[in-house]
């Protein structure tokens, strides 16, 4: 049977009772042009998104496939088993439906995802040139936000502007997941490859791991990074196609302009990333490293200095910072550290509640003597000797009988309960903020977590 057009959808989702087989979509209303009055619809690589209005006052994305992909409702069954307990912030909800919109008597897949008020991050950005701390903070958001996907062993697989949404919060979210990596469909071929002003120029259907969305994300932090530090490059780069990098700039990086304003940045960072970039893009999909060790090795600004970069707090700073060397081919490969990068803080549970639980320390006098207290004026009592501060145990509420559990439980210690903990059950030491239970860093500062 033929597979329906954009125009078919339109045209069924106009009126939802008699399209739609969900219960909740059927009683609901596609939200409309305002100045058409037809439903508003948003086109991507191969789906057509609807927002649709429910009776009970929830709104979501419908995604309609405007061609037929095999394989699609096992990919989504197989994300949604892998990301139960522990799905990313930066994740939305979302329900795969075999028997989703009926055309022409025909019944098709849709996707019913939560709706995301937010704006498209070029949007954001355009949005908040004058406000580079607005972008810086959105920077360092995005380190995290990809942190949490590569501590999951997962790729989005088509890391772009128009699939990053950033919410007034400031929080990012991801969207559009039709050709996401899982590590079960390691071997398989692409079924996309990705917006071609994000992608590594030698990419092609056979470039398909953990690894795909390492050149995308340096692109996006970059992109971001130089923003801040430089909003003219908006006016002089971006096409509504691209942040400020292009196809042609990887492609070329020894003729592109880009590359040679962003090699000429006044920001050290910036000038890193950019020699890192135009490196990369010669080298194997595959063997571009991560973007949490490429940024191991980036130099710390000096006080007084260039805006200091959104990220590296309390390390080490580099006098030297070469080029971090490429993946180990295969996916799923690690890199090592580079020299003169920073000393990784590892250790297991018990190492990361101690650094939970330290109590501030103590001051010291130059010398390593601690300081003495203040001598009494002549003829008061000498001041009582300062209390040792008492440590306090984080605790995490159980979210069903909110019983204080300690954080590295999976289930509720109270055996009426038992309860699953995941994926409130860490917290960022840097942050304080809830984290799931198999990241590796957090999505709301960016920090690497032990």
């Amino acid at each position: 049977m033929p597979w329906p057009s954009i125009a078919d959808f339109t045209a069924s989702v106009q009126t939802p009772d008699k399209f739609f087989e969900d219960p909740e979509l059927a009683g609901g209303r596609a939200e409309r042009h305002p100045v058409r009055g037809t439903p508003l619809v948003y086109s991507g690589n191969f789906a057509a998104v609807y927002p649709v209005e429910t009776v009970g006052g929830r709104k979501y994305a419908v995604r309609c496939f405007t061609r037929e992909v095999n394989d699609q409702r096992e990919r989504y069954g197989h994300l949604d088993a892998y990301l139960r307990g522990v799905r990313p912030d930066a994740f939305v909800t979302f329900e795969y439906k075999d028997r989703g919109i009926k055309i022409r008597g025909d019944w098709f897949p849709i996707v019913k995802m939560a709706w995301v008020e937010g704006k498209r991050l070029d949007r954001f950005v355009e949005d908040n040139l004058s406000r580079p701390n607005l972008i810086l903070d959105v920077c360092a958001r995005w380190r995290g936000a990809n942190g949490s996907l590569r501590g999951l062993n997962i790729a989005h697989n088509d890391l772009q502007h128009g699939n990053i949404m950033v919410m007034d919060d400031g929080s990012l979210r991801l969207v559009d997941y039709d050709g996401i990596f899982l590590p079960q469909f390691q071997g398989q071929l692409s079924p996309e490859l990705g917006h071609a002003q994000f992608q590594h120029p030698q990419r092609n259907v056979n470039d398909y791991g953990d690894y795909v969305d390492n050149f995308p994300a340096l692109v996006l932090y970059l992109s971001l990074l130089a923003l801040s530090v430089d909003p003219s490059l908006w006016q002089r780069f971006y096409t509504q196609e691209n942040l400020i990098l292009s196809k042609s700039d990887y492609t070329d990086t020894a003729n592109s302009e880009c590359f040679r304003v962003l090699r000429n940045s006044p920001h050290p960072t910036v000038r890193y990333l950019a020699d890192c970039l135009e490196r990369y893009c010669s080298m194997p999909v595959d063997q571009v490293p991560e973007l949490e060790d490429i940024l191991n090795g980036a130099p710390v600004t000096s006080p007084g200095g260039a805006p200091p970069s959104p990220f590296r707090s309390g390390t080490q700073a580099q006098t030297a910072s070469p080029i971090p060397p490429p993946r180990t081919a295969g996916a799923g490969a690690q890199t090592s550290p580079s020299p003169g990068a920073s000393p990784r803080v590892v250790g297991g549970g018990s190492a990361y509640r101690r650094l939970l639980q330290m109590g501030p320390s103590s001051r010291t006098a130059p010398g390593g003597a601690a300081s003495a207290q203040p001598a009494a004026a002549p003829g008061q009592a000498a001041a009582p000797p300062p209390q040792p501060a008492q440590a306090v145990t984080p605790t995490m509420p159980c979210p069903q009988c909110n019983r204080a559990n300690a954080l590295d439980l999976v289930y509720c210690d109270d055996e009426s309960c038992a309860t699953p903990l995941y994926p409130g059950n860490r917290v960022c030491i840097h942050c304080l903020d809830s984290i799931p239970v198999n990241g590796d860093f957090c999505p709301e500062c960016g920090a690497r977590l032990i």
